[in-house]
């Protein structure tokens, strides 16, 4: 090599480590250096052409479509002069991460192979690579085979790298007890386990529902001295959040900040899902804020999370100042960000202020997507605006958009309201030819949306479409009918397609029964019931307890004492775990049939086998002790509610405020109206009439005005009953006097009864 030469190796390979140090080196000065650098390589510029063999695979997956490029490089240097420079164990190692990422996983075997041939010593990070590509392509098995077996013949024992990328693939595999078995096998190999691997394990848990578990390789994990980082925490809040339970994911903030580490932006927005999913919007507003009153900057992804949240709720004002505090804030909204306000508009019915979202997408520079479009076409069928939703339909299509499964199933039901089956057969089509299959899942959610808004007689004509066009109806097909039946009162039809679905070889199940049943004991029509519930029995189709729940409030509030009684005595005999909802049922039908110190023995005994007794439970006693007189005894009942941990609602304290105006005690029913509101229970509108009326019928002027005024205040409006015993009142001369003393809108009582 001349002197010449060799200065500029020397000062490519200078250059090279320089660009790659700054960051500064781009996909194709990559590889324009790479041809240069191959030009006048020595044997030790293999380290240089390792840098741009790895600059160039992390810019393609950045994106680029040049997906064969290292490949085509190596071979450029496989085939340059063997003296001037070879690949060596990390060149092979960066082609074998290359195949595995373009899922060419039988060539990165083959480089593989090479390896062994050369007989360099194979090292951990080139079998990590394989490792990682056999768990991407879901062969597992074959990963765990490598790892347990073939690393140590190979003279390299797995190192908690190789571990981890095995926990992992068996984690997303949902082999749960084989990775955590793995995961403990690593202390009998004498490895530490890392940061890394405690969190692969704890999110794989907590992604399986056992977060207690993965709580327990928490402490494991601090015991063993390796510190939890902010990841750790965050793995633990998501699956105490996906188990909806509230406290755990408090008191898993609480430890997080005594550790020092505060919640991140992905924590937090994890927090704000949990809360807008159980409706707490305004807690998760508090949250929002404080996050940015600590310096944490919401991304859009947390943005999107909290528009939901109100977009779900339909509160749009709350939705539009958010939105004005994100492009305040320089957050460019996305496509999420524009299809959550488009599906909040469209589910409203608000057409015209989806239709400017949708525009104003355009604006931004954003193309609708399948789920814009689906929001618009959804909004345009539920309206009965089926030509409209064709015209957005064709226009997708025309502009390249590939509609799924949700904008053909929003279409077919609108052409279903619309009767329109030619245009429905044209679209199933339509369908078919884009790949699109439609299942019975398909047919029976237009079903069910059809039933429940009526159009039993269209959903029936969509059963005979589905067998027109391939698709066998099953069970929940059959059921879903039989329901809108039941639900319009057309009890025979619905028994007609009990017999049909045998007839075409289905068995119905319990739910087909209960369906049934539950239409029967709706119309009042408890003998039908009974004898469906036999033929139940002789078809060998086991109720279980809704069944039995169902049949039992049927009997009794038929008045069929004896029956009920006797069945609720069968289940205990049979030794059928009641739940609370049965023996509420059993109670209440008790106390409606005066047997309400039966009823109370029960209910003793209840509480002293530590059985888990609701509200409505409480409720019941109270209404019965009250309705026998037993004030006391519903005095002691209402007591005993929070030593149950339970709080009282809004039922309880209707009936115990109406008791205390019936006995006149009025100042105690305004301290515990107080108290109710206090607590946070708001009355509702049957509470507050039930409570005026109690007040005009003592002559309680005053006090009944008072409540009257809280109606106007909560929109709500008078019962029937209310106002016919307020004119009632008013027409006698006694009382007339009076009607100043309520609100002004009140005061026409006077003239009317003139």
């Amino acid at each position: 090599m001349s002197c010449r030469v060799r200065d500029r190796c020397l000062e490519l390979e200078r250059a090279i480590v320089g660009r790659v140090s700054s960051g500064n080196l781009g996909l194709d000065d990559a590889v324009k250096l790479f041809g240069e650098l191959l030009h006048h390589a020595r044997p030790a510029s293999v380290i240089a052409i390792n840098q741009l063999l790895t600059a160039v695979s992390r810019a393609q997956r950045r994106g680029s479509s040049s997906s064969e490029l290292v490949p085509s490089l190596f071979n450029r240097m496989a085939r340059a002069c063997s003296n001037k420079v070879a690949p060596e164990l990390h060149t092979y190692s960066i082609l074998i991460n290359c195949f595995c990422r373009m899922g060419r996983l039988e060539l990165g075997f083959a480089a593989f192979g090479l390896i062994l041939k050369t007989g360099w010593r194979v090292d951990d990070i080139v079998i990590s690579q394989l490792l990682k590509g056999l768990c991407d392509r879901k062969c597992v098995s074959e990963a765990m085979d490598i790892l347990l077996r073939r690393m140590p013949e190979f003279g390299c024992p797995p190192d908690v790298v190789a571990y981890n990328i095995v926990i992992n693939g068996l984690f997303r595999e949902g082999q749960v007890d084989k990775a955590y078995n793995l995961f403990r096998e690593i202390d009998n190999q004498g490895i530490l386990p890392t940061v890394v691997t405690y969190n692969t394990v704890i999110n794989g848990l907590c992604k399986a529902q056992a977060v207690d578990r993965a709580e327990g390789v928490l402490r494991q994990m601090v015991h063993k001295g390796v510190k939890p980082d902010n990841q750790t925490y965050t793995c633990l809040i998501h699956g105490y959040c996906s188990s909806g339970q509230g406290k755990e994911v408090v008191r898993m903030l609480k430890e997080m900040s005594a550790h020092g580490h505060g919640p991140n932006v992905v924590t937090c927005t994890l927090l704000l899902d949990y809360l807008c999913k159980s409706g707490i919007c305004t807690e998760a507003r508090k949250i929002f804020d404080s996050m940015i009153e600590k310096g944490t900057k919401p991304n859009v992804t947390t943005y999107n999370t909290l528009l939901n949240g109100y977009a779900t709720k339909g509160a749009l004002s709350d939705m539009h100042g958010l939105l004005d505090l994100m492009a305040g804030n320089d957050i460019s909204p996305n496509h999420c960000t524009f299809n959550v306000v488009l599906w909040a508009y469209a589910k409203g019915g608000m057409i015209d202020g989806a239709m400017h979202i949708f525009d104003q997408m355009r604006q931004q520079g954003l193309s609708p997507d399948v789920v814009s479009y689906g929001a618009i076409i959804d909004a345009f069928c539920k309206m009965e605006r089926v030509d409209e939703a064709m015209l957005k339909f064709n226009q997708m299509i025309y502009e390249g958009v590939s509609p799924d499964i949700i904008v053909f199933s929003s279409l077919v039901y609108g052409l279903c309201t619309d009767v329109k089956w030619e245009k429905a057969n044209e679209l199933f089509s339509e369908m078919l030819n884009r790949g699109i299959h439609p299942n019975a899942l398909f047919f029976n959610t237009i079903m069910c949306n059809l039933c429940r808004e009526g159009r039993v007689t269209e959903a029936q004509s969509l059963l005979d479409l589905m067998v027109r066009v391939g698709v066998r109806p099953d069970v929940i097909s059959y059921t879903t009918l039989m329901d809108g039946h039941c639900l319009a009162g057309r009890m025979e039809e619905a028994m007609k397609l009990l017999d049909d679905m045998v007839r075409v070889g289905l068995k119905p199940d319990a739910f087909s029964y209960n369906t049934l049943l539950h239409g029967y004991c709706r119309a009042g029509r408890i003998d039908d019931a009974v004898r469906l519930f036999r033929k139940m029995l002789s078809k060998e189709v086991r109720p279980g307890i809704v069944t039995y729940n169902m049949v039992l409030q049927g009997l009794f509030r038929s008045g069929k004492f004896s029956e009920a009684k006797e069945l609720y005595i069968n289940m205990i005999k049979s030794g059928m775990q009641l739940n609370i909802y049965t023996y509420n049922i059993i109670l209440n039908g008790l106390c409606k049939n005066d047997y309400v110190d039966e009823a109370f023995k029960i209910f003793q005994s209840l509480c002293s086998k530590g059985f888990q007794l609701n509200i409505s439970t409480f409720n019941i006693m109270i209404d019965a002790f009250l309705k026998s007189g037993r004030k006391e005894d519903a005095m002691d009942m209402f007591t005993a509610i929070s030593a149950h941990s339970l709080v009282p609602v809004v039922v309880t304290y209707r009936l115990m405020i109406q008791n205390l105006i019936k006995e006149g005690l009025l100042e105690e029913s305004d301290n515990l109206f107080l108290a109710m509101e206090k607590s946070g229970c708001t009355p509702d509108s049957r509470m507050l009439n039930a409570l005026v009326r109690g007040l005009l019928h003592r002559g309680e002027i005053m006090r009944a005005g008072a409540y009257l005024s809280k109606i106007d205040e909560m929109n709500f409006s008078l019962e029937a009953s209310t106002t016919s015993l307020l004119i009632s009142v008013f027409s006698r001369e006694t009382y007339q006097h009076h009607a100043k003393s309520l609100p002004e809108k009140y005061h026409f009582l006077v003239d009317v009864n003139k």
